[in-house]
């Protein structure tokens, strides 16, 4: 059985770890903090214990959070924090992304990031980390954010919904971008994005230029890209897409010709 209640000794070492190191200690932390009272091995097993209770949350080897003392077992931290913390070489991106964009409003149980190394799905707390492994002529894309007094790595908006297209394309992901290329038509850096654009495959090129011509939006940045790369062949949006677009050369699915606004 866990035992909830802290110890007066327990209560103050967590504090301490609090006022000297933040929310985010690492195994050397507490080592420092209890070598004048405890050995190494009875700190060892004090901090199994403490994860055991829930007052330390591990977030990977060495590392651990402390949990809401006012709020047992509750990990307040930031889920854009713990990702960063999980992999340093990544930076989330997705809907993640585009929520701390404020261009998602639905509640999110999963944050996703890009990394140049892989690393495994975690879960801590209610929320499920993963990790999308890329080549690093990809991993590029995203700003600093200060949150929790820690900087953070998080996908520009721009970077965001290309990340989803280039590397999560289902029609349910398509669909998304579609609307949050409509939604912020006016907030969008689309000089930004056909930048970013110029660095990836041919096939995503062509998938944000056949969109941009369905809602309006100039796609000739995107067009001279795909002649600059002097690729002729033809594509596919989605696999097993049946409807041929001749300009773009790609082939999609009917239910987007919803959002054709040229006519």
């Amino acid at each position: 059985m866990k035992q909830t209640i802290l110890s007066t000794k327990q209560s103050e070492l967590l504090e301490n770890l609090i006022v000297k190191y933040g929310q985010i200690v690492t195994s050397d932390d507490i080592f420092n903090e209890t070598q004048s009272t405890l050995g190494h091995q009875q700190a060892k097993n004090l901090m199994t214990k403490l994860v055991k209770n829930g007052w330390l949350v591990r977030i990977k080897k060495g590392l651990y959070a402390i949990s809401d003392l006012s709020n047992w077992g509750f990990l307040s931290l930031s889920p854009y924090l713990v990702a960063n913390l999980l992999s340093n070489n990544s930076y989330v991106s997705f809907e993640s992304a585009l929520q701390y964009h404020g261009m998602f409003d639905q509640l999110i149980n999963k944050t996703a990031s890009v990394s140049i190394k892989k690393y495994k799905t975690t879960k801590l707390g209610n929320i499920e980390y993963s990790f999308i492994k890329t080549k690093a002529d990809y991993y590029f894309g995203w700003q600093e954010a200060i949150i929790d007094n820690k900087t953070v790595r998080i996908a520009t908006a721009e970077k965001a919904l290309i990340d989803i297209i280039n590397f999560h394309r289902s029609k349910y992901d398509v669909d998304l971008v579609v609307e949050k290329l409509c939604e912020y038509k006016k907030d969008l850096n689309f000089m930004k994005l056909n930048e970013y654009l110029s660095k990836f495959s041919t096939t995503t090129v062509k998938i944000f230029g056949f969109l941009f011509d369905l809602i309006g939006i100039d796609s000739s940045s995107a067009y001279d890209l795909i002649k600059t790369k002097g690729t002729r062949g033809a594509c596919w949006m989605l696999t097993g897409d049946k409807t041929f677009n001749a300009k773009w050369r790609i082939y999609y699915d009917k239910y987007f010709d919803k959002y054709d606004y040229s006519s």
